[in-house]
């Protein structure tokens, strides 16, 4: 049988296209592995890679050319998973699939479609077949009985008889106990070599012990915490090794470091490989002799969910951490070389104003050079206590996580407003704060990460240190200004100024900042330098070039703040040195600033419209009088590609 199954659409977090995560989804691996050695052919379909690469275009024809490319390839089966953020792909796709192809049978697995199955199957009937909680074994089952519908006997399946009324819900929650007796995965199902990954991931184990209020993960896996072992897991790093030439993985578990014998038995197994690796911790499972070894064998970054810097909300949210041990297990971390990622919520529907404070104050002091902190609004997820209790009061106001799909069919925003159960993530829980205020703060929060840390610690000197007491500054100056907007790098650069003045170097640092480290262009708006110079060609200023004007020297001044890390007050304007002009080239790979004298700033000026190096020079020499300067002066400017040939201009 041919089966092709459909990956997640899932936006990033940084919410351009350019970072459509395209590595290979375990879960569709997995299952491509046990239907293989039963004679099924399975291909994979990624539309995230399709839409990177152009071959899918994001907007109304979305849906169109997914479902004909799939229908392309003449599948005898369809398999979908989806989370909640992606579900409208998965739903739009597969309903045009439906009505053209009736007889087709269209599954769909995964979390949102385990905990949402009955409503899915009730309302939407281009799904045939819903296959709950982990698949792996009871798949091939499913595909052996797909064409006569003998499937009473298949637990967790939810499916459709002979009409669209006529629906089974089939007892029972397939869970794999022992994850070694499944058999490899063939990444080969993904083009790898063409990803342009910087590491491969690998699943390490499934489930978790513990009982968020927030998360469906530990109901998906029945709070079954399990991990593959060490030697498994170091034999699947040393095939994907000497198959891909990869050194650094990702293993993929929810909370990889719960059982520390097991760690350390990795850990053991693995350490002369020479691997770097990453994995998900709470703060609360790791301990100093458990993250020595892990650095040890080639641990290089790990992610903690702190979820909440509020001791009240951790108890509420039944996080339940020590919030003592968060500041203490990122310092040993960073003394180790283990990079982190402390992650927040905002958003909890018994959220006050102490508690977000609480939450912004942890996140700031979490920030630091080996440290990056995330603040998430909170997503309503089916399957968790939370959205037990709280379904029937979810709200729409447009605003939604990054992670959710985009409303580009024409239908779209009905459907996420006619089945909010359906489509949660896209709504929020009403909480005891206004919504903007919550909004504001994570958007805060993201904008102020383009600082980096040492601009962003030097800045709460002002505010002693407390990130929640800049943050309502800033939401009460947007306020005063008349603006109900919610805040970005333009706000923030706009708030230095008016706060501390135009001429302060703290407004220079945020100037050059935030021009350093915004989003990086495509790779359409690479510079070529490849062509020759010529000093009779067509030039202008690259689109990734800015001018700062007038600002301090900000790279001296970053060298003496991080010599002065621990210092409570600003540097004088005394010590602040002469000012200066920047010239900024941001391209897709690196930031690069020069100090520029006002000569060449006029000079490039001049470049602003395309012109010769030849016509410039005859301007220059006419205003200055200089005449040593030639045509040639301007050419280090183009090998740095400072200085772009207009694409109108001939090439010799």
């Amino acid at each position: 049988m041919k089966v092709v199954l459909v990956d997640n659409l899932v936006m990033p977090e940084e919410g351009s296209l350019d970072f459509l995560d395209v590595h290979p989804h375990l879960g569709l691996l997995a299952l491509a592995a046990v239907a293989e050695p039963h004679g099924h052919t399975v291909r994979i379909v990624d539309p995230k890679r399709l839409i990177k690469s152009g071959q899918l275009s994001y907007d109304a024809t979305l849906y169109e050319r997914a479902a004909q490319g799939l229908l392309n390839q003449q599948p005898e089966v369809v398999g979908f998973t989806a989370l909640g953020c992606s579900f409208l792909f998965a739903l739009n796709v597969a309903a045009l699939l439906k009505a053209r192809e009736p007889e087709l049978p269209i599954l769909l697995g995964g979390p949102h479609a385990t905990m949402l199955h009955r409503q899915i199957l009730e309302r939407f009937p281009q799904f045939d077949i819903i296959v709950r909680y982990e698949a792996d074994e009871i798949f091939p089952s499913v595909l052996e009985n797909i064409d006569s519908r003998n499937l009473s006997d298949i637990p967790g399946l939810s499916w459709r008889g002979t009409c669209e009324t006529d629906l089974h819900f089939n007892l029972g929650s397939p869970k794999v106990e022992n994850l070694d007796s499944l058999p490899f995965t063939n990444y080969d199902h993904y083009p790898v070599a063409s990803l342009d990954l910087d590491l491969l991931r690998i699943e390490a184990g499934r489930g978790c012990p513990f009982l968020c209020t927030f998360c469906s993960t530990a109901t998906f896996f029945q709070r079954s915490f399990r991990l593959k072992s060490a030697q498994r897991l170091v034999t699947e790093l040393d095939q994907l090794h000497e198959r891909f030439g990869f050194s650094d993985f990702k293993l993929d578990h929810d909370l990889f470091t719960v059982n520390k014998r097991k760690i350390l038995e990795f850990c053991e197994v693995v350490k002369d490989r020479q691997y770097c690796w990453r994995a998900s911790a709470r703060v609360d499972c790791v301990d100093d002799e458990l993250l020595t070894r892990m650095a040890e064998a080639g641990c290089v970054g790990l992610y903690f969910g702190i979820e909440t810097g509020s001791a009240r909300l951790q108890q509420i949210a039944r996080k339940r951490l020590d919030l003592s041990l968060v500041e203490p297990t990122l310092r040993k971390c960073r003394d180790l070389g283990i990079d982190t990622t402390a992650s927040f919520i905002t958003g909890y529907h018994e959220e006050e104003q102490q508690d977000l404070a609480d939450t912004l104050d942890m996140f700031g002091r979490c920030f630091s050079p080996t440290c990056l902190p995330q603040l998430h609004m909170l997503a309503p997820e089916p399957g968790t206590p939370m959205f037990d209790q709280l379904a029937d009061k979810l709200d729409y106001d447009g605003y939604a996580g990054p992670y959710n799909a985009f409303l580009v069919g024409a239908g779209d925003e009905a459907l996420v407003l006619a089945h909010a159960d359906i489509f949660s993530t896209y709504h929020y829980y009403p909480a005891a704060l206004p919504r903007f205020e919550y909004k504001f703060a994570v958007e805060a929060a993201d904008a102020l990460r383009l600082v980096g840390p040492i601009i962003l610690k030097y800045l709460l000197r002002v505010y002693e240190g407390r990130l929640s007491d800049l943050i309502f500054a800033i939401r009460e100056w947007a306020g005063r200004s008349g603006g109900a907007d919610l805040p970005d790098a333009r706000m923030i650069e706009d708030f230095i100024g008016e706060t501390f003045g135009k001429q302060h170097h703290l407004t220079s640092l945020f100037r050059f900042a935030l021009c350093s480290n915004k989003t990086r262009p495509t790779s359409a708006a690479r510079v070529n330098v490849l062509a020759p110079f010529d000093p009779d060609r067509l030039y202008q200023v690259g689109p990734h070039v800015q001018i700062l004007s007038d600002l301090h020297d900000c790279e001296r001044l970053l060298q003496r703040i991080k010599q002065d890390s621990e210092g409570r007050q600003l540097l004088t304007e005394s010590e602040t040195g002469e000012r200066t002009s920047y010239l900024m080239s941001v391209t897709e790979e690196t930031a690069t600033g020069y100090v520029i004298d006002e000569g060449l700033e006029a000079m490039l000026s001049l470049f602003n419209e395309p012109r010769s190096c030849s016509e410039v020079t005859d301007l220059v020499r006419k205003v200055s009088g200089v005449s040593e300067i030639d045509g040639q002066y301007f050419a280090p400017l183009v090998s740095a590609g400072i200085l772009v040939a207009h694409e109108s201009s001939p090439s010799f």
